[in-house]
């Protein structure tokens, strides 16, 4: 008897889960973009799930502008992402000007998960500007695990090496996949349509913040760069054991009725 019923806790427990993740969350872990921010995106600001507040800051310098904003990535001449979507400026070149927009997780990936978003840019960021992202392991004043950026040039460094990606306004999707205590698998889509990129890193904990940065960027709205669509999904194997669970409970309520 005693293993029955903890065979049916198990199931149900099994199921419960299944339930939550697929129709509360629809198979996501944390989900925001730019559309949940139809009041205005400001520090503090906390759309979507899974995630904790906006941390935004930013300055003009010296005669410049700094800033975060919602809008359209299309009047920057970038294609494939939403009308809605996060933006940041900093300019002119030589100004000072500088914003950024860090945000933690509301936990840290554990293995199997993928936190991934969208990151579009045209112009690059000019003379001395760079615009990019970090990701983090104890919180954006923790260990930084990795950075992205772009600066006097077409090129995209990641930890200061190109990843060999050429000119283009195509919004890129970058992935990354925790796939054991100390290894960060990363993968981007091109922005120039060719081959994606993909690499593994040794890292020193999971990461759980991130910041998306913008300074020093030449003048015009093409420099600005965009990121929406931030998700955190679990892994594959984690869908089959809770459908799984949630599918043998079914047949046994299915066969407890028909006996009854």
């Amino acid at each position: 008897y005693s293993s029955f019923v903890m065979k049916k806790i198990i199931l149900s427990s099994l199921a419960a889960a299944a339930l939550a993740v697929v129709n509360v969350n629809g198979q996501l872990i944390a989900d925001d973009n730019g559309s949940n921010y139809s009041g205005g995106w400001t520090d503090g600001s906390n759309g979507g799930f899974g995630f904790e507040a906006w941390v935004l800051s930013s300055g003009g310098g010296t005669g410049g502008f700094g800033g975060s904003f919602i809008g359209d990535p299309a009047g920057s001449g970038i294609s494939g992402m939403a009308t809605n979507s996060f933006g940041l400026f900093a300019n002119p070149s030589g100004s000072g000007a500088f914003s950024t927009a860090s945000r933690a997780l509301s936990n840290a990936l554990v293995v199997g998960e993928t936190l991934s978003f969208q990151w579009g840019i045209n112009f690059d960021s000019g003379a001395g500007g760079n615009k990019g992202f970090n990701l983090y392991t104890g919180g954006t004043g923790g260990t930084s695990l990795l950075n992205v950026n772009n600066g006097g040039s077409s090129d995209i460094t990641l930890d200061g090496t190109s990843v060999g990606f050429g000119y283009g306004t195509n919004a890129m999707t970058w992935s990354f996949t925790l796939s054991d205590p100390t290894t960060l698998a990363v993968s981007a889509t091109a922005r120039d349509g060719g081959a994606a990129f993909s690499t593994n890193l040794t890292v020193s904990g999971a990461p759980d913040a991130f910041q998306f940065y913008a300074s020093d960027m030449q003048a015009g709205g093409e420099a600005q760069p965009y990121f929406n669509s931030l998700q955190v999904v679990p892994e594959p194997s984690t869908y089959a054991l809770l459908t799984l669970g949630a599918l043998a409970l079914g047949g046994y309520a299915a066969r407890r009725r028909a006996r009854k």
